[in-house]
């Protein structure tokens, strides 16, 4: 009792910052506790999403009574560090998004082994997949079942320097097929000053491939992999197709410069190197953000068709929100992920702070989607990609999808090379003969999937 006696300012003073001291040392305690101890963990990979969840979480636990644990993984380590942890059986989170094309990492071998919660019954039972963009389902789905909810669905249009397409006399509106775009493309991807070198191109397109020819073959029909998950790629269709792509991006009539990532493509946008960009939903964003200069200077139109009349978009990309069987709560993880992915109240926000079309059609008729957009001239971008949305085709996966597009990758580079070395004489013939060659490489790792789905090896 001397240090109470001693304690300069009095003994009431002394009380009550033994009290205060106390309290917060208890609510340290008590709130280590309760956070380490969440009744539902989440885990995203995007930084957009994350600080749309954060705001959105502290309403879901009041509602509930309830402590949710947001967490932000970079996505490589995810996909990895998740898998691992499914199989060994060690602790995950309760929900996990994930990028497009990786679903089949995680549904490898017989269904009772995946380790994510069957959610088609619980879609139906709410009603949920008549009011999500078809099309959306098939990059969550195998085997006829749904195991992820749609965040997205990523129509893609092309954005493009409105003043210098204007000043050169172009009228989009009548570059309604690739035929017409290339035509057009050729008369203006050109050497401007005489030195040898075009100063000027159409449309930024990867040399490799990747996902440019990726897109171009989902708007044409075709796919990796097929609704059951056999490989699709070795069709006459998409030999045209990469034939048609080596012609735009090599050769005497080139219309494509491939721009790169980042700062590159803004400095091509910037000088008016490439005039059309490839324009996913969230792409939209990104230009807008990356390249303020060019506001008012840029606008967005819809992908050509293939055929008159035919489909004026694609998709790139996607994000899908998995629930772990592992999961002590289900169905309250259910509830937390129909509500950051499907409660209205929120997704007119989220679409003015990324431009990403969700997959409920309910939203697009909130007046967030009708705002004029000034960095691409004042269009009401929301509705353009909501009014192409319904086109989006489907994106079908399989457990060796990586191999599959891998596979694709090496077929239309040897076809390219051999171009570039003998040109068009024969070219058709060595494209088939890759894509043959490739889709049996992925086939032969397909059968090995197939017999451990079956629970045989």
């Amino acid at each position: 009792m001397r240090f109470v006696s001693n304690f300069p300012y009095g003994r009431a003073p002394l009380w009550l910052l033994v009290i205060a001291v106390a309290s917060v040392g208890l609510r340290v305690v008590t709130s280590r506790r309760h956070e380490a101890r969440p009744d539902l963990v989440i885990v995203t990979h995007t930084e957009a999403q994350f600080d749309a969840y954060r705001k959105a979480i502290p309403r879901f636990e009041r509602d509930h009574g309830v402590k949710v644990q947001l967490q932000f993984a970079n996505w490589a380590s995810l996909q990895a560090r998740l898998q691992n942890a499914i199989l060994a059986g060690t602790e995950v989170p309760d929900l996990s998004e994930v990028f497009a094309g990786s679903l089949g990492f995680f549904t490898r071998g017989p269904a009772e082994d995946f380790g994510l919660l069957d959610l088609t019954d619980r879609m139906r039972a709410d009603g949920l997949d008549q009011r999500l963009v078809q099309s959306r389902l098939s990059l969550w789905s195998t085997r006829g079942r749904v195991y992820a909810l749609p965040h997205d669905v990523h129509p893609v249009m092309l954005a493009y320097r409105r003043d210098l397409v204007e000043a050169l006399g172009i009228d989009v509106s009548q570059l309604t097929t690739w035929e017409k775009f290339v035509e057009v493309g050729r008369q203006v991807s050109r050497d401007l000053d005489g030195d040898g070198i075009i100063d000027r191109y159409m449309l930024d397109m990867r040399y490799d491939g990747n996902w440019g020819l990726q897109v171009l073959m989902f708007q044409r029909g075709g796919q990796v992999f097929d609704q059951q998950g056999e490989v699709a790629f070795a069709t006459e269709d998409n030999a045209q197709l990469i034939r048609w792509y080596i012609e735009q991006t090599r050769g005497p009539h080139k219309i494509g410069y491939e721009c790169g990532w980042g700062q590159p493509v803004v400095k091509a946008m910037t000088d008016g190197l490439v005039l059309f960009q490839w324009a996913p939903d969230w792409r939209s964003w990104v230009f807008a953000d990356e390249a303020p200069a060019l506001s008012g200077k840029m606008a967005l139109m819809p992908l050509p068709a293939w055929t008159p009349g035919g489909r004026r978009t694609s998709t790139w990309g996607g994000t899908g929100l998995m629930i772990m069987k592992q999961t002590r709560h289900p169905d309250l993880a259910w509830e937390l992920a129909k509500y950051l992915y499907f409660d209205t109240t929120q997704l007119g926000e989220r679409f003015l702070a990324t431009n990403i079309l969700p997959a409920l059609k309910d939203a697009w008729n909130l007046p967030e989607f009708a705002t004029p957009f000034p960095y691409y001239s004042n269009q009401r971008v929301g509705q353009m990609y909501a009014e192409l949305a319904p086109e989006a085709p489907p994106v079908y996966s399989s457990p060796v999808d990586d191999a599959g597009r891998l596979a694709l990758d090496r077929a239309y580079n040897r076809s390219a090379q051999y171009y570039s070395d003998k040109g068009e004489a024969g070219l058709l013939e060595k494209i088939r003969a890759e894509l043959a060659e490739a889709a049996e490489s992925v086939r032969r790792l397909a059968r090995r999937e197939k017999i451990l789905a079956k629970g045989t090896l």
